[in-house]
């Protein structure tokens, strides 16, 4: 199930710019002038062409989207130049807190976050949780620092837990009735649960890194943002209430910055409430 770890800044074994080595979970390596890679088969043409014509995968993504979302950053997302399949959706990495200033620089310290993210998702995904399908990573090394970006398959009729309980537009848009609040923090609290059964800590599960997929009647809790996960396995219980905790502190720094509340009739839910909704924990 594992990707081979990439470790190292040099050149892939001395080869020339343009070549790559296999690399196992079905990606291949290559190299781009300094550019490093790490690209499922149906995205090796795009990707060198990408970076050969407008020096990022991000940048290329952004001239070709139909539509852009926005996190830290600018997320393009286009049609998959293969023709086929889903639309693919570019990620910049970027700094927050107070590192926030470096922007999308990041230290030349251990490993790139994007390789590391292809190989949590890989794990992730082998122990049954949902997480959007990783295409290609690209690192940038310049100097002391390099940048980073991501591209994932973008799931449609989807929405950050964030925007389904503070937003009205989208699929849920409209409800006031809070069903659409229980029925996404029901799901969340599933994920949850998966999450400490699998051994998986996300040291920044917030309100934002989980998405919220209709598939007609069906809702489902997807994982994002990966790269700070640690994948201990089946064996490696963690915590629920810690999980929960920190998403719910989320959730409140965001009810706290806006005007639309959780709870019906306005009413701003109950921590013991939001406990409630988000699951009781056995794990602990």
């Amino acid at each position: 199930m594992g990707l081979r770890p990439l470790r190292g800044w040099g050149p892939l074994n001395g080869q020339n710019s343009g070549s790559g080595e296999a690399s196992s979970g079905g990606f291949e390596r290559i190299q781009v002038g300094r550019v490093q890679l790490l690209v499922r088969s149906e995205a090796v043409s795009w990707s060198r062409q990408a970076v050969e014509s407008y020096g990022s995968l991000h940048r290329a993504a952004l001239n070709s989207a139909y539509q852009t979302l926005h996190g830290r950053g600018p997320v393009p997302v286009m049609t998959s130049p293969t023709g086929v399949g889903p639309p693919w959706a570019v990620r910049r990495y970027f700094r927050g807190g107070l590192m926030r200033p470096l922007h999308d620089r990041f230290l030349r310290a251990g490993r790139p976050r994007s390789f590391v993210e292809v190989e949590n998702s890989a794990r992730v995904a082998a122990l049954g949780l949902a997480t959007p399908r990783v295409v290609a990573a690209a690192v940038y090394p310049t100097g002391i620092f390099y940048r980073a970006d991501l591209v994932t398959e973008f799931v449609t009729y989807a929405r950050t837990l964030a925007q389904v309980l503070f937003e009205d537009d989208g699929p849920w848009g409209g409800d006031h009735s809070g069903h659409a609040h229980r029925e996404a923090l029901a799901c969340t609290a599933r994920l949850i649960t998966d999450l400490s059964r699998a051994g998986i800590h996300h040291k920044d599960l917030n309100a934002h890194n989980v998405l919220i997929a209709r598939d007609g009647q069906h809702v489902h809790a997807t994982l994002l943002d990966l790269d700070g996960c640690r994948v201990g396995g089946p064996t490696h219980s963690v915590g629920a209430a810690a999980l929960r905790r920190r998403l719910i502190r989320s959730i409140r720094k965001l009810e706290g910055a806006r005007t639309q509340s959780l709870g019906p009739g306005g009413r701003r839910l109950t921590t013991y409430e939001m406990n409630d909704l988000l699951g009781e924990d056995n794990q602990s």
